[in-house]
């Protein structure tokens, strides 16, 4: 008899072990990206104080960021959303950064988008800018980590006309600057 009370408890601790283990890695995986995306068009209305110029000081930045949102500073725009009911989104950042018109921004830093359908898109981004003969093009590229398109890759371009930051050469340096901006988040 406890031979035969071996081979039964065998199989049962064999099933607990499996359902066990089964539960630990149902548990333990991840939690899946989104098939979500969105590309979208607008402006970021950017003031800075004191006005940039060529010397690199600290300088408040305030960012009216707006995503097919119609506002004085934000003319036009669009947003094509995959598998999301956003359709428009918004951020606005105030910031202390040391800035110049030859440095407006080279750094990393996160960004949080207010979508119009109640859910945020967080995502960490380091940033570039180019300046070329007729634009200067600001780059921020990051992934999303929370909220509506959580694991999208994210590039996000600021273009502004070379011709607005002639102001950097005046006393009060250049206070403003309205940037067409495209985002495009693409599912992981």
């Amino acid at each position: 008899m406890i031979r035969r009370g071996r081979i039964h408890r065998i199989p049962a601790f064999a099933g607990l072990l499996a359902l066990s283990l089964g539960s630990a890695v149902v548990t333990a995986a991840p939690a899946h990206a989104s098939t979500a995306g969105i590309n979208c068009t607008g402006w970021s209305y950017t003031t800075y104080a004191p006005g940039l110029t060529d010397t690199v000081r600290p300088t408040t930045v305030v960012v009216d960021g707006d995503l097919n949102v119609i506002d004085a500073h934000s003319p036009t725009g669009s947003c094509l959303p995959v598998n999301s009911t956003a359709t428009s989104g918004e951020r606005d950042v105030t910031a202390q950064l040391d800035l110049s018109c030859n440095q407006l921004i080279g750094e990393s830093g996160v960004e949080t988008i207010r979508w119009n359908n109640g859910t945020t898109s967080s995502f960490p981004f380091t940033a570039a800018v180019v300046r070329g003969l007729s634009t200067t093009v600001l780059t921020e590229t990051g992934t999303v980590t929370s909220g509506e398109f959580a694991g999208g890759h994210v590039v996000e371009t600021f273009t502004a006309a070379n011709l607005d930051l002639l102001g950097c050469l005046t006393p009060g340096g250049v206070t403003s600057l309205n940037f067409a901006t495209v985002l495009t988040i693409t599912p992981a």
